[in-house]
């Protein structure tokens, strides 16, 4: 999907279990910012469709604070080689919702160590995890990294969505996306690793069908190896 330059705030028009589910998640954003302010938070961004969603919805969160002009630093760590689709659609939303991007790369702990030495005030990072991830069944919205990581608070503003209200979400209200997922792949990791989901796979047998017309939330991960 091409990024459009409009970005859309107004949840009135959505489904009823999506608006709810924005007002919740907005909420732990908002109250993320009040514990800790704007420029002490990090986003982890990947450019997957959960990350898109977490970015929109901090968006729409700072719309609501009236903090139209905070420039969220906003972290990418590169762990294998990335598809290029990906990257520009990293870079893309870089631009179009104005953020402040610091990119690692290796592994994730190690990267946020980087992070805090560099920059030591950030207390927080909002991060894209949902409870049907792998490990993250007894996550909180909010909860500190485990004993030997960095000294930063976890924030999960979108635990309890499951993959169909991910992308209703993005649909509804027309949030960009990284064109992968109209080619048939649903979760993202690096090119070797990554295919298009069989579950979607056209009659012809050539094509695939967008990753929003999986129905079985169980089977997003069926292109990763």
């Amino acid at each position: 999907m091409l990024l459009n330059p409009v970005l859309h705030t107004n949840i009135s028009q959505c489904s009823e279990d999506i608006r709810l589910l924005v007002e919740e998640s907005v909420g732990i954003i908002t109250e993320a910012i009040n514990r800790y302010g704007v420029e002490n938070i990090a986003l982890a961004f990947n450019g997957g469709k959960d990350c898109t969603a977490l970015l929109h919805l901090l968006h729409i969160a700072l719309d609501k604070l009236n903090l139209h002009n905070a420039k969220v630093i906003t972290i990418n760590i590169q762990i294998d080689e990335g598809f290029p689709e990906v990257n520009n659609f990293i870079a893309q939303s870089i631009e179009l919702y104005k953020l402040k991007m610091i990119q690692k790369n290796g592994k994730i702990k190690p990267a946020l160590f980087e992070l805090k030495n560099e920059m030591p005030h950030i207390s927080a990072v909002l991060m894209g995890t949902r409870s049907t991830d792998p490990y993250a069944a007894t996550l909180r919205p909010f909860i500190p990294c485990d004993p030997g990581w960095p000294d930063l608070m976890r924030v999960n503003p979108i635990l309890t969505w499951t993959y169909d209200q991910v992308w209703r979400f993005i649909r509804e209200l027309k949030v960009p996306y990284c064109p992968l997922y109209d080619a048939g792949y649903t979760s993202l990791g690096n090119v070797r690793n990554t295919a298009p989901n069989p579950a979607l796979l056209s009659e012809n047998g050539e094509t695939y069908r967008p990753a929003y017309c999986l129905t079985d939330g169980a089977q997003e991960r069926a292109g990763r190896e």
